[in-house]
């Protein structure tokens, strides 16, 4: 009747559990035996059938739930030892962290990739004494294994975290970016306010959708001003610039931007800081020529074509404004007056300048444009949509 036999034992005095304990040991039941030796205080007695008959669940249940000053630091390393012996890692190292042998515990836990819990791994911070400031003490250069170990594991907080409390605010940065956790990237640029840790931040959102999202753009700008990074600061609004041209053919947006960028330019310290100013404000030139041809259009359109075309005179024209841009602002505009001929001429220069035309131009009015003049639309791939498609289908096939 063992199960009846249990029960009572278990709220019996020690005298009878240890007698029902050797009785559960006699017939084979080891397992019901640990529990009622432990109970009975005879811990010795508990550990030495567990080590014998290699009960690794008993042992570490055993030992997670009895008191220190029952087991001592140096039971505790012997248990751990025995499960390192049977390839039981995971389970010698909670022993290890009980027995406070940190360093094997975390030597475990790289060596055979044991996965390190929030729980494990404040358990094996040591507590913070006088004299373990610095990068160089014992807490610190466990911290800093320890941090490592997590970021080889992919859990980017919890080393972000170790990072932080051994004293690396910069490798917790380089962590945590890692994450991709935008909210808590921003979070720990502002409570740093270290000037590298907020340059990294305005770096890590640069990779977002910023111009979306006016509050990532404004965190860019407000961080690189608080890390005094002008020159990267005016590199952002040159990007600004150039995605206000590329994306969306905003030329009075882009020439703002590239406004501030000289702004911060002229503010900032760089060895060719004269060369790129130089370049910057010929670009500036370039845009606000271009700005004022498209404002001439209603008012003054013989004045917009001369400037349109004293434009793609100019040899730098493509460091400011993209060449396609110039001439659909010419071609639209004969269009919108019937005047098919001068049209048609501004399309076959810029396929002999062998310039795509979907970019720039709508399909309806260049074929428009063609029939007025008595000739067949402009084949498919001058348009550039068929050499589109037939990339996107060789790269579905590979």
């Amino acid at each position: 009747m063992s199960d009846q036999l249990l029960g009572l034992a278990m709220h019996a005095g020690p005298r009878l559990m240890v007698d029902s304990a050797k009785h559960f040991e006699d017939v084979g039941d080891y397992a019901q035996a640990v529990q009622l030796y432990a109970k009975a205080g005879e811990i010795p007695r508990a550990l030495e059938l567990c080590f014998r008959c290699e009960l690794f669940d008993a042992l570490r249940s055993l030992v997670e739930q009895i008191d220190d000053q029952n087991v001592g630091p140096d039971m505790m390393a012997k248990c751990g030892q025995f499960f390192m012996e049977h390839q039981q890692y995971d389970k010698a190292v909670h022993l290890y962290i009980k027995a406070g042998d940190l360093d094997q515990a975390l030597d475990l836990c790289v060596n055979y990739n044991i996965l390190i819990s929030e729980e494990m791994a404040e358990a094996m911070t040591p507590p913070k004494k006088e004299g373990d400031e610095g990068e160089g003490s014992l807490r610190s250069q466990l911290l800093f294994k320890l941090a490592k170990c997590c970021k080889r594991q992919g859990n980017f907080h919890l080393a972000c975290k170790k990072y932080t409390q051994a004293g690396d605010k910069i490798k917790a940065m380089k962590v945590l970016i890692k994450s991709g956790d935008t909210e808590k990237i921003t979070f720990f640029a502002n409570v740093s306010r270290k000037k590298e840790i907020y340059i990294m931040a305005a770096n890590y959102l640069q990779t977002l959708d910023w111009h979306n999202d006016q509050a990532i753009m404004k965190n860019i700008i407000q961080y690189y001003v608080k890390a005094n990074a002008l020159n990267s600061l005016s590199g952002f609004y040159e990007a600004c610039s150039q995605v206000e041209i590329d994306e969306y053919r905003d030329y009075e947006k882009a020439f703002s931007a590239l406004k501030e960028a000289l702004k911060y330019m002229i503010k900032s310290r760089m060895p060719d800081k004269e060369e790129r100013m130089a370049s910057l404000q010929q670009r500036i030139y370039l845009v606000e020529k271009f700005v004022h041809a498209r404002k001439l259009v209603k008012q003054d359109p013989e004045q917009m074509i001369k400037l349109c075309n004293s434009l793609l005179d100019s040899p730098d024209v493509e460091s400011g404004i993209r060449v396609g841009d110039v001439y659909a602002l010419m071609v639209e505009f004969y269009h919108s007056t019937g005047d098919m001929n001068n049209a048609y001429t501004l399309i076959e220069r810029m396929r002999g300048a062998k310039i795509i035309l979907s970019p720039y131009l709508d399909r309806e009015m260049i074929e428009s444009i063609f029939r007025a003049v008595g000739l067949d639309p402009v084949a498919e791939e001058e348009l550039g949509e068929e050499i589109e498609d037939e990339v996107g289908e060789e790269i579905g096939e590979d």
